[in-house]
């Protein structure tokens, strides 16, 4: 507990003083009222000499209290101000009371009325917060009240002496001990006064010195989640960075595979067209002439065929190249699958009619979507050029467009040799897929399968694939369906 603050203690005492010698100077005007009253009626009852004497006295204790008031104003609640008008309260009751025994009996000085007021002058220094002026003023009115009666004593009557009780000194003794075991009572007031105030502050104190440990707790478990807060976002900026990382790593490893994948494609798939027709060259050249033209003819077609598998298979690296490095921008308007499969079966006519295949064009020429044109051809060459190479000779693929809640659809629908679901799911990945042979036991890398999945995401479009061993293959290309006004 905090010792109370003796500074802010004496400035409220010194105010309290202040407010105790207004309340004084109050206390007289009304007196100074009352006494007025008495007087006026003292005069009219006939009493004139009584009356101008105790008008005299009222009229001194009128300019007094009002000098007091000054002196309280331009000096404050001073000592000397405390003890000077308690002395001068106490000596003017005293005088008053010393007039009163001239104009009756000498008894009157134990027995006038005006004697109880000592009590009350005392308890007025009360109100001035000083028990050195409790004690002052209880001695002096026991002083003043005795030196009276010590004048006064021989006037007195012996036979009244007798008949009145308490008028002797012995009497007079028992007043004057009374009046000092007030004092000493309301001398613990001041005490009492000053106990309360040191408590209350002291209540104060401790209340202050809670809400400081309060706040000091509260600002405690705010800095405490303040710092949990902060661990938790570095924590979670942390995991995030840490899942950066885990999901780069993975890009990498995916990277690194897909470097290795290609790099097979271009050591061996790539090599073998180019290495098949430098073969066939060579021999043809070293003795040229023992070859018919037939011969030749069919040698020719064999380069041809040769040549074009590696330009396909060089166009899709490209492709998937530009793809993987984002050099390919998608840029999305309506086109007309018409157009474009039309496109797709005319570069590969010379497939189709080799293998003698029975395409169906069913596709319905108002059939529109949206998505980028170039992309959209080389997805077509490649699912086109699949389902030729799988499909046997006179074989049938049917090209149709269909709708379902939300999507355009194009189909390509091969009879040929179809697939297991194990292969299916090894389709789109390039480091389990293991390109299977055509019927005609053409090469392939599998490559374009993954080139047409990536190009289709670009363009916010599925692969749906259906297929069944020896019944054929059904490839999807789902677009996103468009408004009838883009339709149109």
């Amino acid at each position: 507990m905090q010792k109370p603050n003796t500074e802010h203690f004496t400035r409220l005492f010194k105010e309290d003083a202040v407010w105790g010698e207004q309340e004084v100077i109050k206390f007289r005007w009304v007196l100074i009222s009352v006494i007025l009253v008495f007087i006026a009626y003292i005069y009219f009852s006939g009493d004139t000499d009584r009356a101008l004497t105790s008008l005299l006295l009222a009229t001194f204790y009128i300019f007094y209290n009002a000098i007091l008031n000054i002196l309280l104003r331009k000096y404050g609640s001073a000592t000397w101000i405390r003890f000077l008008s308690s002395s001068i309260d106490i000596t003017i009751l005293s005088v008053h009371i010393f007039n009163y025994s001239f104009l009756f009996k000498p008894i009157a000085v134990t027995t006038a009325a005006s004697i109880y007021l000592y009590p009350v002058l005392i308890l007025l220094s009360v109100l001035r917060y000083d028990k050195r002026l409790v004690i002052f003023s209880a001695v002096y009115s026991v002083i003043c009240f005795n030196i009276i009666y010590a004048i006064r004593y021989p006037a007195i009557e012996p036979e009244l002496l007798e008949k009145v009780a308490s008028a002797n000194w012995a009497g007079q003794t028992y007043k004057s001990a009374y009046l000092l075991v007030m004092g000493y009572f309301l001398y613990s007031i001041p005490k009492m006064i000053n106990r309360l105030n040191e408590k209350h502050l002291a209540t104060i104190n401790l209340k202050r010195s809670s809400e400081l440990c309060l706040a000091l707790e509260k600002q405690k478990n705010e800095l405490a989640t303040l710092q949990l807060r902060k661990e938790q976002r570095l924590n979670k900026k942390l995991a995030d960075q840490k899942a950066l990382i885990e999901h780069q790593k993975e890009e990498l490893q995916q990277a690194n595979k897909t470097k290795d994948k290609l790099f097979s494609i271009i050591g061996h798939d790539l090599k073998s067209p180019f290495a098949a027709q430098t073969s066939i060259i060579d021999l043809i050249l070293s003795d040229y002439r023992q070859y018919e033209k037939e011969d030749i003819r069919e040698i020719l077609k064999t380069i041809q065929h040769s040549a074009h598998q590696g330009l396909d298979l060089l166009g899709n690296l490209l492709d998937w190249s530009k793809q993987q490095g984002e050099l390919v921008k998608s840029e999305i308007t309506p086109v007309r699958l018409a157009t474009m499969v039309l496109e797709a079966q005319s570069l590969l006519s010379h497939n189709i009619a080799r293998k003698q295949i029975n395409l169906i064009n069913d596709v319905d020429p108002m059939a529109t979507v949206c998505t980028d044109s170039n992309m959209i051809k080389t997805i077509l060459r490649n699912i086109l050029s699949n389902a030729i190479k799988y499909t046997n000779n006179e074989g049938t693929i049917g090209i149709t467009t269909d709708k379902d809640d939300n999507f355009d659809l194009l189909k390509i629908k091969d009879s040929g040799i179809g697939m297991t679901k194990e292969q299916i799911s090894r389709l789109f990945n390039i480091e389990n897929n293991i390109s299977t042979p055509g019927t005609n036991n053409e090469p392939g890398t599998g490559l374009g399968l993954l080139l047409c999945k990536e190009l289709a995401e670009k363009n916010n479009a599925q692969i749906r694939i259906e297929s069944e061993v020896g019944k054929g293959s059904t490839f999807i290309i789902a677009f996103p369906r468009i408004n009838q006004e883009n339709e149109n």
